[in-house]
Formats: C-alpha cells, structure tokens, sequence
C-alpha cells in the first residue's frame, strides 16, 4: 500500500522527503491520531509507488496529480485537510497549496527544497546544479550506490551512508533512481516567489540551524513571500523531521491544533 491512514477527524496529509517514504511521519500520526484522521502517502518511486513512466516531462504537477489519486476515497471532494511536507515534500506541498488553495486548511513545510525559487545571482544555486549534474551523472551510468552516498552524506555528513548496513545501503541505492526525476521537477517548475505569495491560507515554517545553505536560503526567501506565515528555527540539521522528531512535532502538532 503506498498510502496509510490512521485515527479519526480532520485530515492531515503527509508528504515525505526524497529517498524516504511515508513510514518517516510514525511518530506524529500516532501522536495525533486520536484527534486527527493521518494520512501519508509513497511518491512516485519510493516507498510503495511504481516508478513513474512518463520520465521526459515529469514535473512537481505529475506528484500532485498522485496524492489527489490516492487520498480519493479517504477525504471527501468538499473537505479541507491539513497538509505537511518535508523537503522535497515540502516543494510538492507549496505546489499542490497553489494549485488547489480551497482545500488546504494550513501548510507546514519544513525546509521545502524548491530550488527554482532561488535567484539566478546566488551562488548556492550553482552548488545545487553541481550536485544535480553528478547525480544525473551516476544513475546514468548506473552507479546507484554512488548516488545514494553522495545525496545522503550531503544533506547528513560525511559517512552516513557507509555506516548503514548493507541491506539499508541496498535499500538506498535502489531508491537513488528516482533523484534525477526529483531535481527536474525542483529545478524546472515555473512558479516564482510572486506567485506563491497568493496563498493566503496559514504557513508554518520550519527550517534547521544545521542544514545546508541552500535549503536554508530557500526558507528565509519565502519568509518574506508567504503571506501568513510563522517561522520557526530547530536545532538540528534538514533530516530533524526525522532525527530529532520530537522537537520538530512540538511546533507541527501546536501549529495544526490552533487551526480549526
């Protein structure tokens, strides 16, 4: 199943990041299941969900178009969910907020890794395309493992990658195939800051004193676009969602509770 659901009451959405499924939202949909129906879902090529055929083309649109599929049936057409995304689901989440505003009822985004945001006159954007170009450049030549390391030691340091066992090394690089498809879409998407400043509905976000600058650049630009927004710094790094769960639930949990 590349989608699960527990507990009962408004929806809440979940959107993981690159090389992650849904499974990394556990600890919050059981820490809000008693009030909150919790919803999360498998992108394209992760998780539980097929690779997508339509490669050339595929944009942030072609995920949206995914999760709308999925979360028929769970949530009524007329009702409003709550929608949080990390990193690369933080991008689908500003996306899939600007497509379809009416039925967001708040946006968290922790670190939404929409690279197409950031002004052609910032460095790091040339340090993003570098990273791009070498991990296009191992899945075409089928170096998987390669890819895997070199985007998990990016955003967690130096080494993570080599002190996973083998079978999560596996489990990894298997999942390194979708990377190339995942910056097309951050890279290629039209919107500009101007743009996602119409959305009007709540926005909490989340960004990690640790974490890369160019995640980071692209939480303080949108600071400054989103018209309702409250900002939050963590300690931790991009992976806090994660590893350090608990210290960013208690500003996703309070944020979502306040919004009726």
């Amino acid at each position: 199943m590349n989608i699960i659901s527990i507990g009962k009451g408004i929806p809440v959405v979940l959107l993981h990041s690159a090389m992650s499924s849904k499974l990394q939202w556990f600890k919050l949909m059981h820490s809000m299941s008693s009030d909150y129906l919790m919803i999360a879902v498998d992108f394209y090529g992760y998780g539980d969900s097929p690779f997508p055929s339509h490669t050339e083309s595929f944009s942030l649109g072609d995920e949206i178009t995914l999760i709308e599929s999925l979360l028929d049936g769970i949530i009524p057409p007329g009702e409003p969910f709550h929608l949080v995304g990390h990193s690369y689901g933080g991008a689908v989440g500003l996306r899939f907020c600007y497509k379809a505003e009416e039925r967001i009822r708040s946006l968290t985004l922790f670190e939404p890794v929409a690279y197409h945001l950031l002004p052609e006159t910032e460095e790091v954007l040339e340090k993003v395309r570098e990273l791009q170009a070498v991990v296009n450049n191992y899945i075409k030549n089928e170096k998987y493992a390669a890819a895997a390391e070199l985007f998990l030691d990016y955003w967690n340091g130096a080494g993570t990658f080599s002190n996973y066992p083998k079978e999560v090394q596996d489990l990894l690089s298997k999942g390194s195939k979708k990377l190339p498809l995942g910056f097309q879409a951050l890279m290629e998407e039209p919107l500009s800051l101007e743009d996602y400043s119409k959305i009007k509905r709540p926005v909490c976000l989340i960004a990690g004193r640790q974490s890369p600058l160019a995640s980071r650049r692209v939480s303080e630009l949108l600071v400054d676009y989103l018209t309702d927004c409250h900002f939050h710094w963590v300690s931790g790094g991009h992976m806090a969602p994660m590893l350090q769960a608990d210290e960013v639930n208690a500003i996703i949990e309070p944020f979502i509770r306040r919004i009726k």
